[in-house]
């Protein structure tokens, strides 16, 4: 008897650890997981791009080259802050040239499998380009 005893109070102890261990209720996932998941807003992206294309223009300006990161366009006060996917749905890749002559500002939706919305693109230039349903490029049809 002492045997079974023993034995139902190990099932109930590894029944109890087990349903401690696992609570993938949505209540207990972290609050910065939802947020990433923003549908694509290319409202708020183009505006996102036209505010970094400006405040690139203004940094060579003063500079005489691109600022190589968000934070450098932010600490000169051309930027208020970075563009993030959880405020736009779009991710923003800042990619500027070895000798900070040129940049390229690649923005595409957060989510991968976003096939309907638009994907932007611009450069040192100022132009703004667009595609839909795929990466855009400097020979894509500009944005008016």
């Amino acid at each position: 008897m002492p045997r079974v005893k023993k034995q139902i109070a190990l099932f109930l102890l590894a029944v109890a650890l087990t349903a401690c261990g696992n609570n993938n209720s949505p209540a207990s996932q972290p609050e910065a997981a939802t947020a990433s998941t923003k549908a694509p807003d290319a409202s708020a992206a183009l505006d996102a791009v036209r505010k970094t294309s400006e405040a690139q223009a203004t940094y060579f300006k003063i500079n005489r080259r691109f600022a190589l990161t968000y934070d450098e366009l932010i600490e000169a006060r051309l930027l208020n802050n970075e563009p993030t996917a959880a405020q736009t749905g779009y991710e923003f890749k800042l990619r500027p040239s070895a000798d900070a002559q040129t940049y390229k500002l690649v923005v595409v939706p957060s989510d991968p499998k976003a096939t309907t919305v638009q994907y932007f693109f611009t450069d040192q230039t100022g132009a703004i380009r667009a595609e839909t349903g795929k990466e855009a490029t400097a020979d894509s049809p500009e944005v008016k």
